[in-house]
């Protein structure tokens, strides 16, 4: 990938990519081609933690070297930027984890001046508050450099090029970032450039800064945090020495804040509390506004918000949605009635993401399940909807210019290059009014969560990167009880790892792959952790992969054309054979341990039900009929029963029914999430990943009894576990577990 930046200018000193040379204060930076690449891959991953296995693989990817080669090349940098790493400007150490670079970072676009030129000026602004007082900021500097910089030799630049390339691809794995502009924008694939000012890191938190909001004179920045432990709402004023204010401070969780139009308050969401709430945007006694609901946004005149029905399920993994049967609703901003305005499949999936259409008579949203993406709008009068664009565009993340000529949308357009973009738009049909324009400054770098100020001028918006492992517990196989300490199976950071499966025998995990830019795949590693090997390259993806009986083939989901459909392979030869075709909305496919039935989900008439279908043909048999969510089945060993997640409410459940039909039995009832995933050898306690009071961890529940144990202690709200296996031979449970880190950046706009 080609380095677009041609400086990066922070404090004294001058990077630049290209052409391989650095400057300090005047003075040429003696550095050897692999301490420059790491430097470059710390300033493209800065304010987040890097760990070291990362920056091993990606600079020393063709060579197996100990951390002591890492160590000597951060002393190297070190002393040649000329920092005290007990008193760290640039390069932070976080002890036993890796190294975070926390200096302010500018962009600069201008070109490379070549040896001799000078430099230009860096003037970095700081913020004020808490992190400052910390010397966590370093003080804004002006520096000028007239001195020749250093050139990596000839004979070296094409390798430290290619490591410089994987940095700026990044292992930033936001959550349901990809945004694929094709189809809607077909016809209009121009790449005209929007200028940015300038682009500030307003947030250096190690934990989650997330959901952004900009006040409309773009002089403040709300934001959820969890840096104290728990997620509470935040101010921070834009300015050089400004300060920051906590705004919530009742550990309930509170997220997805929004600035009022006329900048007097702050709506958010509250998980544990529940519902919307509003509270004085300097802050002040809150007051609720609704008992459920959850993503609240301001009507342009601000007597109204509307919100989405469902409850923010999924903070750092990567549903893209609201799924069904979240509809649209609006409240008056002074309190009373929530009124409804979409209805449940009509059209299709969860209807969530509400933005207000400029002059307040129409809300753009988005209808979304597993296995769909769409962009509507809904009358807020009378309920009327019209779709925008073609099926199938995975859009997120759009917002309006406050003058309606333009939508800013942010992910990936042509699939690549990711980033913001700016269309124009047709007001009257919500059409593209003309090409795409690429909001330059942004570094490819995949971001979320947009807020824009009353002028247009000012963007904030949130990153994010998820490291993702499988990890394994061992157990009892007697008693089902934690027999040791939960840790990774093995560490590659350069992707997300997720829906672990067991061989039979035990020896070997099946498990599926994501990458940003790269279609999803399906890998197999052995027992101990050892050899991952990639078992298929589809360009479609594949994921969600199966054992077949013997275990000596294994089974995947991928898309062949415009068909969903369930293949095998055989490990052994390599030869493949398609087993079946799968529903256009069918998802999250299961095979039954003999390797004849499927068993899925699809929202149907509008919710989500669980259904089977035979692989040797035949028609799919719909098997619970709930009014609110059956979904994510998962077979009995024998397979006799089927565990299904149940939606009661905000809540999720583990339920449990006769794999040939019947009526769920609702299994667990505490307040969160309980999503199911297998079953032990036995066939009694059902593995799931439980959401409580913010903090994701593993338990178990019995089939015939009830019984419940918690497994993990994790206590990291920004962290999660997901689809806990349980190994044929009893003895552990793989896992997927995730931690995500991310700041609040500002971009101003020429």
């Amino acid at each position: 990938m080609e380095e677009k930046t041609q400086a990066f200018l922070f404090d004294d000193v001058r990077v630049e990519p290209a052409a391989f040379r650095v400057w300090k204060a005047g003075a040429t930076v003696p550095l050897e081609p692999k301490a420059f690449e790491v430097l470059l891959f710390l300033i493209h991953h800065r304010g987040r933690v890097v760990q070291k296995r990362e920056l091993l693989d990606a600079v020393w990817r063709d060579t197996f070297v100990g951390e002591n080669a890492l160590t000597r090349e951060i002393a190297q940098l070190r002393k040649a930027l000329g920092e005290d790493a007990r008193r760290a400007r640039y390069i932070e150490t976080v002890p036993t984890r890796g190294y975070r670079f926390i200096a302010e970072v500018e962009d600069d676009p201008a070109a490379s001046r070549g040896n001799g030129a000078a430099a230009p000026e860096a003037a970095v602004p700081t913020f004020g508050g808490p992190d400052e007082a910390r010397g966590r900021f370093p003080a804004s500097s002006r520096a000028t450099a007239t001195a020749p910089a250093v050139e990596v030799p000839r004979s070296k630049r094409r390798r430290a090029a290619s490591s410089g390339a994987l940095a700026a691809l990044a292992l930033l794995l936001c959550v349901a970032a990809g945004i694929a502009l094709r189809g809607w924008l077909d016809g209009r694939a121009g790449e005209s450039g929007v200028g940015v000012r300038r682009l500030t890191q307003v947030t250096t938190s190690t934990g989650l800064d997330i959901f952004p909001t900009i006040s409309p004179d773009g002089g403040y920045v709300a934001y959820s945090s969890n840096r104290g432990g728990d997620f509470e709402v935040y101010v921070r004023q834009l300015a050089p020495g400004g300060r920051e204010i906590q705004i919530t401070a009742d550990g309930g969780s509170n997220f997805q804040p929004a600035w009022s139009p006329d900048g007097q308050f702050i709506a958010y969401y509250s998980q544990r509390r529940g519902g919307l709430w509003l509270v004085p945007a300097m802050g002040g006694v809150a007051r609720r506004l609704t008992e459920f609901g959850s993503k609240p946004a301001w009507s342009p005149d601000g007597q109204q918000l509307a919100f989405q029905s469902a409850a923010l399920n999924d903070l750092v993994g990567v549903q893209g949605g609201a799924l069904p049967p979240s509809t649209l609703w609006v409240v008056p901003a002074r309190g009373g009635a929530p009124r409804q305005v979409t209805k449940v499949g009509e059209p299709s999936g969860g209807h969530g993401s509400p933005v207000w259409w400029p002059g307040g008579k129409r809300i753009l949203f988005f209808a979304y399940d597993l296995t769909l993406n769409e962009v509507w709008s809904v009358s807020v009068e009378n309920g009327e909807v019209r779709k925008l664009g073609p099926a199938g565009q995975p859009f997120s993340d759009i917002i309006f210019s406050p003058d309606g000529r333009y939508v800013y949308c942010a992910g990936a357009f042509r699939g690549a290059t990711f980033g913001l973009w700016r269309i124009p738009v047709n007001l009257e049909t919500g059409e593209p009014a003309g090409e795409v324009e690429k909001v330059e400054g942004t570094a490819g770098t995949p971001i979320r969560y947009l807020s824009i100020s009353a002028d247009g001028r000012r963007i904030a918006y949130s990153t994010q990167s998820l490291v993702s492992d499988i990890w394994q517990l061992p157990v009892s196989p007697a008693s089902g009880a934690p027999a040791g300490t939960p840790a990774p199976l093995f560490e590659d950071t350069s992707r997300r790892k997720t829906n672990p499966v067991v061989s039979p025998d035990g020896r070997w995990i099946a498990f599926g792959v994501w990458r940003l830019g790269v279609p999803t795949s399906v890998w197999l590693v052995d027992a101990e952790g050892k050899n991952p090997v990639p078992l298929t390259t589809d360009e479609g993806g594949s994921g969600v992969p199966s054992w077949l009986p013997g275990g000596d083939q294994i089974a995947y989901v991928t898309t062949r054309g415009e068909r969903t459909v369930l293949y095998a392979k055989n490990l052994a030869t390599g030869d493949e054979r398609q087993l079946a075709e799968l529903p256009r909305q069918g998802a999250v496919p299961r095979l039954s341990p003999d390797g004849r039935l499927i068993a899925y989900q699809s929202r149907g008439a509008g919710v989500v039900n669980v259904f089977v279908q035979a692989l040797a043909g035949g028609e799919p048999r719909q098997l619970t009929q709930d009014a609110e969510m059956a979904g994510f089945p998962a077979w009995s060993p024998d397979g006799q029963w089927l565990a299904v997640e149940l939606r009661r409410g905000e809540d999720m459940h583990v339920a449990v029914l006769p794999a040939g039909g019947g009526e769920p039995r609702q299994l667990t009832r505490e307040p969160g999430l309980s999503w199911p995933h297998s079953f032990s050898p036995d066939g009694d306690r059902i593995a799931f990943a439980g959401m409580r009071d913010g903090l994701w961890n593993l338990y178990w529940v019995s089939r015939t009894t009830g019984e419940q144990r918690q497994l993990t202690h994790f206590d990291k709200t920004n962290a999660y576990v997901r689809y806990p296996a349980w190994s044929p031979t009893g003895d552990r449970i793989v896992f997927e577990h995730a931690e995500a880190t991310g700041n609040v950046w500002l971009m101003e706009l020429k």
